[in-house]
C-alpha cells in the first residue's frame, strides 16, 4: 500500500468514526481481534501438532518425519509465545509523591471524579513538552494494569494552574473512553505482528510464508483504523476538557506555541547566549523566563505558523486549526504567566528544576563545551572570510554562506547563495538553487521564483532531489494544491526505491562490478595516505572509483586494502574490529568505501589492474630476498 492510498484510507475512516464512533469502535475491535485470533489460531494449530508428533513417539513409532514435525512446530510455537509476551517497561522519569504536590493529587482526584476516570497510579516527569497517559503491564499481555501520567516539566514550567488542569482533564478523558487500555490492546497487536516477523525471519524460519502475507494485507489497513479511531478520540477529549474547565482553546494555543517555541529555537537560543560568556546553562529554570521575554511580533509568528500546519498521517493529533474549529474556539496568543502551575501546585518547584537541571548537565557538559569552543572558532572563521581582501573561491563562498546563516541570519545567506548562481556554473551552484528556492518560498511574492528554483536544483543534482521533492511536498501540502501534492508524492516516492536500490549499489562490491581509476584530488590522496601509514597492519591500499547504474552521476571509490591477520586470531572477529577502526580513523577519503581483500582474490586482482589504483604499499625488509 502507497502512502496516497494509506492517506485515501485514513480520510475515509475519519469519516466513518466521525459519523458513529460506537460503531467504528466495533469495527477496530473486531480488526484488533482479527489480529490476534490469526495468531492464536496457528498457535494452536503449532501445539496440536507438536502434542500429536509427541504421542506418536511416545507410541514407539519412530521417524524422522516426526521427529521434523515436531522441531518445526515447537520452533513456530516458542517464536509466537515470545512475541505475544511483550513487556512494556516503566519509563524514565521524575515520579512524584503525593507529599511532593499535595494540591495537584488533590485536584487530580477531583477531575477524575467529574470526568468517571479509573485511578492514576503513578505520576512522574520528564524533560519533554509534553503530557500524556499510558498503561504499564508488568506481565506483559498478562497481568495487572496500571495508568501512568506523564507530565512535561517544560510544559509545567509555562502553563498557568487552569491552563494545566485543562490538559489534564485531556488526558483524563482518554482514560474514561478506555482509550488507554483499548490503545494498550492496539499497541501490543502492532508489537507482536512486528516481533513475530523479525524472530521468524532473523532465524530464517520457513513458515515465516505462513505470517507475511496476512501481515502485508493486515498492517496498513489496522494502522489506519486505529489511526483514525486515535485522531477522533482526541477530538472527543478536547470537548471533555472543555465542559469540565471551559479553557480548552486557550490551553490549545498557549501550548502550540510554546512547544513550538521550545523545541525549535529555545535551545539555540540559549547556546548563543552561553557561547558569549563561555558558560553551561541551567535550560530548566531558564526556560520560563526565556518564554515570557517574546515579544507579541514572535509570539503572534509562532502562532500563525501553528495555525497554518496541517493534519498529517504521521500524527494521531488533529491540527490546531482543526482543534479550534471543533471547539468553535477562536486564536489566542499566550498570555504572559508570573505563578505557572509549578509553582502552585508544586511543594518545592527548585528542587525538582535542580534535579533536571543537574541531570541535563551531567549528560550535556561536554558537548556543549565543545560547540562553544567550536562557535567560536566557526566566529573566528566568518570575520576571516568577511574581510578578505582578494575574491573568495567557491569552497570559500559556500563555507562563508554557511556560515553566514548561523551568525547573520538567511536574509543576509541570501546574498552570498544569490551571488554564487550568478557567478557559476549551474551545476556546481545546485545547493544554492535549493537554499533559495526554500527561502522564496516562504514569501507570497517570491513563491513561483522558489519553485522554479527548487526544480532546478532537483534537476541539476542527484543530492538536491530528495530535500527539493520533499520541500514541493510540504509546500503544496500546505497551500492546498492537491493534484499537485500527489503528483510530487508520486515522483518522491519512486524517488526514494531509487536511492535505496543505489544504497544497495554503494554497498555491495564484486568481482564482476565495473571499477574505473579514481579522480581524486592530489590533495586527499596525501592526507589519506598519511592515515594509511599510521597502520602497520595495512601491506598496500588501492583506490578506485566504482561504475554506477542505478544513479551514474552518483560518485563511490572503493579503497581496497591487503592487510596481514596475525597468526592465530580468528579471521571473521578481526575483520569486524578492522573494519570499525578503519572507518573511524580513515576519514581522509570522501564518498569511500573501505573493504578487506582477504579471501578476495578475484577481487584483488580486478582492482589491482586499474591504472594508477595503487596508492600505498608497505615492503617489510624482511620479506625482500
Amino acid at each position: 500500500m502507497t502512502n496516497g492510498e494509506f492517506e485515501l484510507l485514513v480520510k475515509r475512516f475519519e469519516r466513518e468514526a466521525a459519523e458513529n464512533s460506537k460503531s467504528y469502535r466495533l469495527k477496530v475491535l473486531l480488526m484488533t481481534g482479527l489480529g490476534f485470533g490469526y495468531v492464536f489460531f496457528f498457535l494452536a494449530l503449532f501445539l496440536f501438532l507438536m502434542g500429536l508428533s509427541i504421542a506418536y513417539l511416545a507410541s514407539g513409532s519412530f521417524s524422522f518425519g516426526s521427529i521434523k514435525l515436531l522441531l518445526i512446530a515447537g520452533a513456530l510455537s516458542y517464536f509466537i509465545l515470545k512475541a505475544l509476551f511483550i513487556k512494556m517497561e516503566m519509563p524514565d522519569g521524575y515520579y512524584l509523591k503525593e507529599e511532593d504536590a499535595p494540591e495537584f493529587f488533590a485536584k487530580i482526584e477531583e477531575l477524575r471524579k467529574k470526568i468517571g476516570t479509573p485511578e492514576i497510579h503513578s505520576i512522574f516527569l520528564d524533560s519533554t513538552y509534553n503530557a500524556g497517559v499510558l498503561q504499564y503491564s508488568k506481565y506483559g499481555f498478562f497481568g495487572r494494569k496500571q495508568n501512568i501520567l506523564q507530565i512535561g516539566l517544560p510544559l509545567l514550567s509555562t502553563l498557568s494552574e487552569k491552563n494545566f488542569l485543562t490538559v489534564i482533564a485531556h488526558e483524563l478523558a482518554h482514560i474514561s473512553h478506555s482509550d488507554t487500555a483499548f490503545g494498550a490492546k492496539i499497541y501490543r497487536v502492532r508489537r507482536t505482528w512486528a516481533r513475530l516477523m523479525d524472530s521468524l525471519e532473523e532465524n530464517e524460519q520457513f513458515g515465516t510464508f505462513l505470517f507475511r502475507k496476512f501481515f502485508m494485507w493486515y498492517y496498513p489497513r489496522y494502522d489506519a483504523y486505529t489511526f483514525a479511531l486515535a485522531r477522533q478520540q482526541e477530538y472527543e477529549a478536547d470537548k471533555v476538557a472543555m465542559n469540565v474547565t471551559g479553557n480548552a482553546a486557550v490551553s490549545l494555543c498557549t501550548i502550540e506555541v510554546a512547544a513550538t517555541y521550545y523545541e525549535a529555537d529555545f535551545y539555540d537560543q540559549l547556546f548563543e547566549e552561553s557561547a558569549k560568556t563561555d558558560s553551561v546553562p541551567e535550560p530548566y529554570t531558564e526556560f520560563k523566563e526565556k518564554f515570557n521575554s517574546l515579544n507579541e511580533p514572535q509570539l503572534e509568528k509562532y502562532l500563525q505558523d501553528s495555525l497554518k500546519r496541517k493534519s498529517t498521517v504521521t500524527d494521531t493529533h488533529p491540527s490546531l486549526m482543526e482543534r479550534l474549529q471543533f471547539l468553535k474556539g477562536e486564536p489566542t496568543l499566550p498570555e504572559r504567566v508570573n505563578n505557572t502551575a509549578l509553582e502552585t501546585l508544586f511543594v518545592n518547584p527548585k528542587r525538582i528544576l535542580n534535579h533536571f537541571n543537574d541531570l541535563w548537565i551531567e549528560w550535556n557538559y561536554d558537548n556543549w563545551k565543545a560547540g562553544i569552543k567550536d562557535y567560536h572558532h566557526d566566529q573566528k572563521r566568518f570575520e576571516e572570510l568577511s574581510t578578505k581582501s582578494s575574491p573568495l573561491e567557491l569552497a570559500e563562498l559556500w563555507e562563508k554562506a554557511n556560515l553566514s546563516r548561523q551568525f547573520k541570519g538567511d536574509s543576509e545567506a541570501v546574498k552570498i547563495y544569490e551571488e554564487i548562481v550568478q557567478s557559476y556554473a549551474e551545476k556546481e551552484a545546485a545547493p544554492a538553487y535549493l537554499f533559495l528556492g526554500n527561502y522564496y518560498l516562504e514569501n507570497k511574492t517570491t513563491k513561483e521564483k522558489g519553485i522554479e528554483y527548487i526544480k532546478k536544483a532537483i534537476s541539476l543534482d542527484w543530492e538536491c532531489r530528495l530535500h527539493g521533492l520533499d520541500c514541493l511536498c510540504e509546500y503544496y501540502h500546505q497551500t492546498s494544491q492537491k493534484e499537485k501534492l500527489e503528483e510530487t508524492k508520486a515522483e518522491l516516492e519512486k524517488w526514494l526505491e531509487i536511492v535505496e536500490q543505489s544504497d544497495q549499489e554503494c554497498n555491495y562490491f564484486y568481482a564482476n562490478d565495473q571499477y574505473v581509476s579514481h579522480d581524486k584530488p592530489a590533495k586527499e590522496i596525501e592526507l589519506g595516505v598519511q592515515q594509511l601509514s599510521l597502520h602497520p597492519e595495512i601491506m598496500s591500499a588501492y583506490l578506485v572509483r566504482k561504475v554506477l547504474t542505478v544513479i551514474p552521476e552518483r560518485q563511490q571509490y572503493v579503497l581496497a586494502l591487503s592487510v596481514l591477520t596475525p597468526k592465530g586470531t580468528k579471521l571473521i572477529e578481526n575483520m569486524e574490529a578492522l573494519y570499525e577502526k578503519y572507518v573511524h580513523e580513515l576519514t581522509a577519503f570522501t564518498d569511500t568505501a573501505v573493504i578487506i581483500l582477504t579471501e578476495k582474490d578475484e577481487l584483488l586482482q580486478k582492482i589491482k589492474s586499474i591504472d594508477h589504483a595503487s596508492i600505498h604499499c608497505l615492503i617489510k625488509s624482511e620479506r625482500v630476498s
